[in-house]
């Protein structure tokens, strides 16, 4: 074959296979397809309204450690099968750290709702969230800072809240960094209340072991969210103390 055709032959091929990989790559379906000899895991993930700009979105996830790829997928609308993973789609949108960089979050300005997933990669594993419900239009995100904090105990103060005005609350988590932004805690209650460090009724954390001694020479920032069980923030009460 004249080495001219051969190369134009090559091209096609290469071209042919860069489609198809991009078309896999922005369906969700087809890309859990291609990972499916990996073994399937969770992502920590909601969403919740900017304060005072309903209509951009936060999705925030949990980006464990020695995890790469991250992607996120969303419906065309909000009245689709949120379980049917040939719904969502590719999307690129800036995403920047929270809570001191222990949770980074996807800022998306939408102005219809939808449903979202977030997906990475780790070691053997493709993690997917479960569908977020990006509720910003009919129940955008509550801002307060109504906390109640005990400090009868200075290194383990209590903080107590309240629930969301539509009390459909599923779970609530508590982030705790310091003044310098410095990730402190960050915890998983079913109960409106949480003492520092006492996990007698935290559900889960994401703490890599047991947080030091809480410094109290130093300004402190609670932020509480209150999830649905469709992964949407209804509340974010915050505080410093």
């Amino acid at each position: 074959m004249h080495s001219k055709h051969l190369f134009l032959l090559v091209l096609f091929i290469f071209i042919s296979c860069t489609e198809k990989e991009t078309l896999s790559d922005t369906l969700l379906q087809e890309y859990l397809e291609i990972h499916s000899n990996k073994e399937l895991d969770e992502v920590i993930a909601c969403a919740g309204s900017k304060k005072g700009n309903e209509n951009t979105v936060f999705i925030y996830y949990y980006p464990i450690v020695g995890s790469s790829e991250y992607r996120y997928y969303e419906t065309e609308n909000s009245r689709v099968d949120p379980n049917d993973f040939s719904n969502y789609t590719l999307k690129s949108f800036p995403s920047e750290g929270v809570f001191g960089n222990k949770l980074s979050l996807y800022i998306r300005d939408l102005d219809h709702e939808a449903w979202g997933i977030v997906t990475f990669l780790s070691e053997g594993k493709v993690h997917k969230s479960n569908p977020i419900r990006l509720k910003q239009k009919s129940n955008p995100t509550k801002y307060n800072e109504n906390v109640s904090i005990d400090f009868s105990q200075p290194e383990s103060p209590k903080f107590s809240w309240n629930k969301s005005l539509l009390s459909n609350d599923a779970i609530y988590f508590q982030a705790l960094v310091n003044e310098k932004n410095k990730f402190i805690s960050g915890t998983y209650t079913n109960e409106l209340c949480f003492r520092y460090y006492d996990i007698s009724n935290v559900v889960l954390d994401i703490n890599l072991g047991t947080p030091a001694i809480l410094d109290t020479t130093i300004k402190h920032t609670i932020t509480i969210l209150g999830v649905s069980e469709d992964n949407w923030v209804n509340l974010q009460t915050e505080k410093t103390f």
